[in-house]
């Protein structure tokens, strides 16, 4: 077992993010997880991520506020409770066209080992 408290998350530079606090909760240098590792993002009013491609299949789920989806050429907006799968390939951005905090899980697929 290998817990991480939100205090305790380590932050991370996430590729195109702009304004974003990112924390890593699992996986990666928190603690070894085999096939995917565990994050949490805050996003304020105005930040951003992407565009960009998915490296690896990803899922993001927002536990608050909403987010405008760009993908593959379809928008839509993501509210608490709302998830999304992204396969290798997606282009998306995302952005918090909000005036609150928007808080997204994300879990994404461990990238490729050094051999």
């Amino acid at each position: 077992m290998n817990y991480t408290r939100y205090g305790d998350a380590v932050p991370y530079d996430a590729p195109f993010h702009r304004g974003v606090d990112t924390r890593r909760l699992q996986g990666m240098e928190v603690g070894p997880t085999e096939a995917f590792w565990m994050g949490l993002s805050v996003y304020p009013p105005g930040s951003s991520a992407g565009p960009s491609d998915i490296l690896g299949e990803s899922m993001y789920l927002v536990l608050g506020g909403e987010l405008t989806l760009h993908c593959n050429g379809e928008t839509t907006t993501l509210r608490q409770y709302d998830s999304v799968h992204f396969v290798r390939g997606d282009h998306r951005e995302l952005r918090n066209d909000s005036a609150s905090d928007a808080v997204l899980a994300v879990c994404i697929v461990n990238p490729p080992r050094a051999v």
